[in-house]
């Protein structure tokens, strides 16, 4: 049997998923989180961590041979070329990793509900891969001001903003949208406020 829901979880950068996925994992459900596969493969030694670095040049390292993320971001984020390079090297990998770990979830624990983090679900066009696609959404000023919070200049937090399929299309495109933009515990109540099957 199939597990019980499959959901893609996407939204836009700084707008809460990692806010809705604490609250599902709160209420039982299993939840991949591909930013997390993304950050273990380019650890030092790994395959995608070497294609990386060939790539891209030593210049992203790190003294302990970890790649700089804020590095690499900029460059990424002000070279569209560069980026698609980077989402080739790095997407098929992640996706093969989250796709065994859905598959071997739905075979051990078959009635549990199940969420995969996906930032660029839509981008990539995922959503066929699941029963439905729930996303989050803010408004650009609040996007901006949490970036710059993590340490974002506001040249660097638009850049990642036009970097992604902008947040009214991604939440017209899911099944349940939510708005991110109070208190984690407004999100968690909207989870409330769904009635699960």
């Amino acid at each position: 049997m199939a597990a019980h829901h499959q959901i893609g979880l996407t939204g836009g950068i700084a707008c809460g998923k990692s806010t809705l996925a604490e609250g599902l994992r709160a209420r039982g459900w299993h939840i991949i989180d591909t930013d997390q596969i993304a950050h273990d493969l380019m650890k030092p030694g790994e395959a995608v961590w070497k294609n990386v670095v060939d790539a891209f040049g030593t210049s992203i390292l790190q003294p302990d041979k970890s790649i700089d993320r804020k590095v690499l971001g900029r460059l990424v984020f002000a070279d569209p070329l560069l980026r698609a390079k980077l989402n080739e090297i790095t997407h098929p990998a992640i996706r093969s990793v989250w796709q065994r770990e859905r598959e071997e979830r739905a075979r051990t624990h078959p009635t549990h509900s199940l969420a995969v983090m996906i930032p660029l679900l839509f981008e990539c066009e995922l959503e066929q891969m699941f029963s439905a696609v729930w996303s989050v959404g803010a408004s650009r000023a609040v996007q901006i001001d949490r970036l710059k919070a993590r340490g974002f200049s506001a040249e660097e937090a638009s850049r990642r903003l036009a970097s992604q399929m902008p947040v009214a299309e991604k939440m017209t495109r899911s099944s349940i949208a939510f708005w991110g933009e109070g208190t984690p515990a407004a999100l968690h109540r909207q989870l409330d406020q769904i009635v699960f099957p």
